[in-house]
């Protein structure tokens, strides 16, 4: 079969079934996104391998995999692109403290409890600081979708939520290059010098120039010239959060906070939604919910493996996040929300998990059950979050009045 034909096919169809699913997960007053990645499972490689065994032969075609991971990538960097143009600057001043001790704490406290649980299995060092270092990280796309179907963004503790999972990525990163053995002082001094590089030419000059940047772009006299600004702007900080710390989402969510400030936001955030809520960001969660390995749950030491990690992975980030917003200024309330919202993992340790195998950290038969456990982990913190997200949140969704919940 002609695999381009096949592609444009398995496109639309992952479109129609997110869509339907998102429906039907939202008839049950569930989170769409749920009905996206259960889309994505229903169409990845290992649930079509059991239901149809040998008619998942193009997953493994570079033609046909490469164009669905990249518009995947694409959606998640528009969904953070959208997020940060939503993102009150004032409010994130505000919340800053918040997320720090939030950030911090929810990092440190999984970190020690995964190297712990690793020692108490009997792994050695290095393989139990991976352990800990894959319970870093938060997902922030399934995180900042649910907020955003819930209409709690905005909040507060929305707002601090965005800002501590942009940390959390960066400790991560470091966490990760820590656990492969990437300790000399050269390697962590570089890791400092391209975070503080992004952040001095992203945020700082970025803030300077922009109205130049839109101003002169208004001369261009194009359909939708403006709306071409902002998709490149967010492109090209992707593209040099990438080079610098391996991690484009954070320099959409740069460009949306730079581009939020200014009066052309407001003109193109329809156009933005609409391609990136027809097309783009439901694709990221259906290659997100193909990625689901439905073999995995067949491993036993996978699975009493992924058992503990998600224990860790939850109670972890709970009591770590929510401690830290506590010290910070938050009520209890916001605290758990915070938590709550920091339990998603999934691009970051699926990452995380494949530098340290092609770093060598994890080898052999013990790197195979990492893989499993990570992918269950995964699995299982990405779907329980949207509805304890949309219980924790329910009299702010009951009363509208959401975009209250101050400090």
């Amino acid at each position: 079969m002609d695999l381009y034909a096949f592609l444009l096919l398995y496109l639309g169809l992952a479109l129609l079934l997110a869509k339907l699913l998102g429906s039907l997960f939202e008839h049950f007053r569930l989170p769409a996104v749920l009905g996206e990645i259960m889309a994505g499972v229903f169409l990845g490689a290992s649930f079509i391998g059991m239901v149809f065994p040998g008619l998942n032969w193009f997953y493994s075609e570079d033609e046909f995999y490469f164009p669905m991971e990249h518009i995947g990538h694409i959606g998640i960097l528009l969904l953070l692109f959208i997020s940060g143009m939503e993102t009150n600057v004032s409010t994130l001043k505000r919340t800053g403290k918040v997320a720090t001790f939030s950030t911090v704490c929810g990092v440190v406290v999984p970190f020690v409890l995964g190297y712990a649980a690793g020692i108490l299995m009997g792994y050695g060092q290095q393989s139990s600081m991976v352990l800990g270092a894959l319970l870093t990280a938060t997902s922030i796309g399934v995180t900042a979708r649910t907020m955003m179907d819930l209409g709690v963004l905005s909040t507060d503790v929305g707002t601090a939520s965005l800002s501590a999972s942009v940390m959390d990525d960066f400790l991560g990163i470091i966490a990760i290059i820590i656990a492969i053995g990437a300790t000399s002082a050269v390697a962590l001094a570089m890791v400092g010098v391209n975070m503080l590089l992004l952040i001095v030419l992203e945020l700082v000059i970025g803030f300077k120039v922009i109205d130049y940047m839109v101003k002169g772009m208004e001369r261009v006299k194009t359909a939708k010239s403006i709306l071409a600004l902002s998709l490149a702007l967010m492109l090209i900080f992707s593209s040099f959060a990438q080079l610098t710390v391996n991690a484009a989402i954070e320099g959409a969510f740069f460009a949306g906070i730079i581009l939020g400030t200014t009066a052309e936001s407001k003109i193109i955030m329809d156009d933005v939604r609409a391609m990136s809520y027809g097309f783009f960001i439901p694709m990221f969660f259906v290659y997100a919910g193909s990625l689901i390995n439905l073999n995995v749950f067949a491993d036993i030491r996978a699975i009493i493996l992924s058992i503990v990690i998600v224990v860790i992975a939850i109670v972890g980030k709970l009591l770590g996040r929510a401690v830290g917003a506590r010290i910070g200024g938050f009520n209890w309330k916001q605290s758990l929300q915070m938590g709550i919202g920091s339990i998603p993992r999934m691009e970051v340790a699926l990452v995380s998990v494949m530098l340290a195998i092609k770093g060598g950290a994890v080898k052999g038969e013990l790197a195979d059950i990492f893989l499993a456990a990570t992918m269950i982990f995964v699995t299982v913190t990405t779907l329980i979050t949207p509805p304890l997200l949309k219980w924790s949140f329910r009299d702010e969704i009951e009363n509208g009045n959401g975009a209250e919940n101050n400090v």
